[in-house]
């Protein structure tokens, strides 16, 4: 079987963190789902299809570092008449009364408009973090189908927890170990080990959790920790220093492993990132919203922090604008500050292929538009007042291209044209979703 060749010509390519970061009047050929070259001179030899780009604009195609897609169907959802006071009362107010609320046909609708919501502003891969108590088996492989359905590249993860008992704990952890030795050789699907977070964790079950986790090949938590004070102050409750030393107690902690917000951390914490080469990952507006704090500029940078949306939204342009101008409110003189730019396309870049490059499913480059490099991009129809140059890629993208784009590609095949999805209904996906976001609203409430 003949491997399809794409063209794409007259396209403006910028890799924003790359050296050069703007390549003009590019061709880009595509063999595949994998780009083959990126040159200014039209490549030689036949090609399947030929997209003419107009001098349109492409980035890379986006990376969420951390999501909560399950959370798609609650923007807009009424408030609890009794209103949160602190980042404990807002999940057992909100969070885990809406998660517990969700079953099969919400928790697919909200896969779906996730994702819909996610693609449409040029998110091509997701590292989702999903909670669905009441529907938890099979969970994981529907995320991972919706993700095959609307072209995405899919980090999946079931959160396990305490807090619904031993039953529902027992059945989470299963759901995450039957997903890992499922998807282990999938190219488009990573499979990860989902907890909630410490202090929702007694200590026999996160032995649980690590001797499950040693009877597979290769694997990787993906965990909340040090979101708010009170997950610090559970571990030291419990006789440990720091939240990620008991994590370390119980070695869960390892190359391939994500820890998501850290706003709290200590210095020797830092040195156990390190040590385990362990991802930390940040999630500014989610921190914003739920007024827990703001990590601290030089740990962000030290550890090469990721980026994440953490169930807010699917747009990671707007996700790195927000964290920019929160952190530039608070910034006072001679401070280092956050490349929110180099978060969202370098470091997301390296977790994502770290992460999609396992030993089964091959080599997976993520997060570049250059050869070797998935073919995914996120293309806008951006008319520049004022010239691109090396010096003004930053604010052309944070501030010029705030539109959706008109175009998006993954995996070498438009899921976007002229801003409307093809093959899959968006039709479809948006009254879908309507519906049971009454039925979940209801159930919540």
């Amino acid at each position: 079987m003949s491997v399809k060749k794409t063209l794409l010509k007259n396209l403006h390519v910028i890799n924003p963190t790359s050296v050069p970061a703007l390549i003009e009047n590019t061709f880009v050929a595509i063999s595949g789902d994998i780009i083959e070259s990126v040159s200014t001179v039209e490549p030689n030899g036949e090609f399947d299809v030929v997209h003419d780009l107009l001098g349109k604009i492409a980035l890379p195609g986006m990376i969420n570092a951390h999501h909560h897609l399950y959370s798609a169907l609650a923007v807009g959802m009424p408030l609890p008449k009794n209103n949160p006071t602190n980042f404990s009362e807002i999940l057992q107010e909100v969070w885990w009364k809406m998660d517990l609320a969700l079953d099969h046909d919400s928790t697919q609708a909200s896969f779906e408009a996730g994702m819909l919501d996610s693609l449409k502003a040029g998110t091509t891969t997701i590292i989702d973090h999903h909670c669905s108590p009441s529907y938890i088996e099979g969970s994981l492989t529907l995320l991972a189908e919706t993700g095959e359905k609307l072209g995405l590249n899919t980090s999946v993860a079931f959160e396990i927890s305490d807090r619904n008992g031993q039953e529902k704990f027992e059945a989470s952890l299963q759901e995450n170990i039957d997903a890992v030795r499922k998807f282990s050789s999938s190219p488009h699907v990573h499979p990860m080990i989902g907890l909630h977070a410490s202090f929702t964790l007694s200590d026999d079950s996160l032995k649980k959790i690590r001797d499950a986790a040693n009877t597979l090949d290769s694997w990787g938590i993906h965990i909340h920790v040090s979101e708010d004070k009170a997950d610090e102050a559970d571990a030291l409750k419990k006789g440990y220093g720091s939240v990620l030393e008991r994590l370390h107690k119980f070695d869960l902690l390892n190359e391939n492993g994500l820890v998501i917000h850290g706003l709290h951390i200590k210095e020797s914490d830092l040195e156990l990132i390190q040590k385990h080469n362990v991802q930390l990952v940040h999630n500014p507006s989610s921190n914003a919203n739920n007024r827990v704090g703001m990590a601290p500029n030089q740990n962000l940078n030290k550890l090469k922090s990721g980026l994440g949306t953490d169930g807010m939204q699917g747009n990671m342009l707007r996700e790195g604008k927000e964290g920019m101008l929160i952190r530039s409110s608070h910034l006072s003189g001679g401070e280092d500050s956050v490349d929110y730019m180099r978060l969202l396309f370098e470091n997301n870049a390296s977790i994502a292929s770290k992460l999609f490059s396992g030993s089964l499913a091959g080599s997976r480059k993520l997060g570049y538009i250059l050869p070797e490099y998935q073919a995914d991009l996120a293309i806008f129809d951006y008319f520049p007042r004022t010239p691109i140059t090396e010096s003004t890629i930053f604010g052309h993208i944070f501030f010029g291209m705030s539109s959706l784009p008109c175009d998006v590609m993954t995996r070498g095949e438009f899921r976007i044209k002229d801003y409307q999805l093809l093959d899959v209904s968006e039709k479809e996906i948006k009254a879908n979703a309507v519906d049971q976001a009454k039925r979940l609203w209801s159930n919540f409430n």
